[in-house]
């Protein structure tokens, strides 16, 4: 776990030295300092393939503009949780004023404003562009918005975060990190979806139908007999509308079944806890009735075989 902190800083040129460290060690950035003895800490970790940061701030701003973003730059997205003090955060047209537990999202490709009048601690969960499509397909909806600390599972899910990030600076155990950082993401994405329900479907006028297809087939995933025609009757549509309605999403029903058993696969063959099952076991227990039609499917989605994966996991 890496850290840093103003306090050996020269006081008279600390804000500048603070935006050098903080730009190297997470992303590009001002800190515009309230007062001249502005004080700040930051500390690195990380989980899996998600990566976590703790920031304690006196009162700034904090501003990435176009100038910060360069077009190597990884795309990642980060949820913010307010962990003590406040702060006004705005994104695009998205504008959130956050308290202690609240959560926002945050796309480091686009430029953003923090404005925070007392001191302020933040937990930062940062998850690449080409995992958080996995739990949120549409995160570009959420940035800039607030997610209310009593709403549904967010306390969950921020206690959740605190207690990993406690056990990181303890020390915590690598070949668990994987299967720990989809479990948190999988409770964040879960309460993100309660509270903005079927907006986080996408910008279409059948989001609610949507999001009922989409329910339906997490519901019925282990079942071998699932396919678009058995969606359309649950939702009480015609085939070409489902069709329609996935299409308009870049997606198909079938394709989306697909997706999500071998993501389920993914995370059961890298979990301590199914390490007992053979990978026939965990292919058909989800749905699949071939297990070369599995071991080809996700050699193509993952670039392993199911077998191959297990190993690199444990190893």
């Amino acid at each position: 776990m890496e850290s840093f902190s103003t306090e050996t800083l020269l006081q008279g040129k600390r804000a500048q030295a603070w935006n050098e460290i903080y730009s190297t060690s997470l992303s590009a950035t001002d800190f515009i300092p309230q007062h001249v003895d502005f004080t700040a800490g930051l500390k690195l970790g990380g989980l899996g393939q998600i990566g976590l940061a703790r920031l304690v701030t006196g009162p700034c701003t904090i501003r990435r503009t176009d100038d910060h973003i360069s077009g190597g730059t990884p795309r990642l997205y980060s949820f913010l949780i307010q962990l003590s003090g406040t702060g006004q955060f705005q994104q695009g047209e998205n504008e959130a004023l956050l308290r202690r537990g609240d959560f926002t999202m945050c796309d480091n490709a686009v430029p953003h404003f923090f404005n925070l009048g007392d001191d302020a601690e933040m937990l930062l969960v940062r998850v690449p562009s080409g995992l958080i499509g996995d739990y949120l397909p549409y995160p570009e909806l959420l940035c800039g918005r607030r997610l209310p600390a009593r709403e549904g599972l967010t306390p969950t899910a921020a206690i959740m975060a605190c207690s990993l990030w406690q056990r990181l600076e303890r020390g915590f155990s690598s070949a668990h990190g994987d299967s720990v950082a989809h479990q948190l993401l999988e409770i964040i994405s879960t309460s993100y979806s309660l509270a903005f329900g079927p907006e986080i479907s996408g910008p279409f006028d059948d989001a609610v139908l949507h999001d009922q297809a989409i329910g339906f087939i997490e519901d019925n995933i282990r079942d071998a007999q699932l396919n678009a025609r058995l969606v359309a009757q649950a939702i009480a549509v015609a085939p070409g509308e489902l069709l329609a309605m996935f299409s308009r999403r870049g997606d198909s029903a079938r394709a989306y079944i697909m997706r999500r058993r071998l993501e389920l696969a993914s995370r059961q063959l890298r979990s301590p806890r199914w390490r007992g099952s053979t990978v026939a076991e965990i292919a058909y227990g989800l749905g699949f009735t071939s297990l070369p039609l599995f071991t080809r499917a996700y050699r193509k989605r993952f670039g392993l075989s199911p077998g191959d994966y297990r190993k690199a996991q444990f190893n």
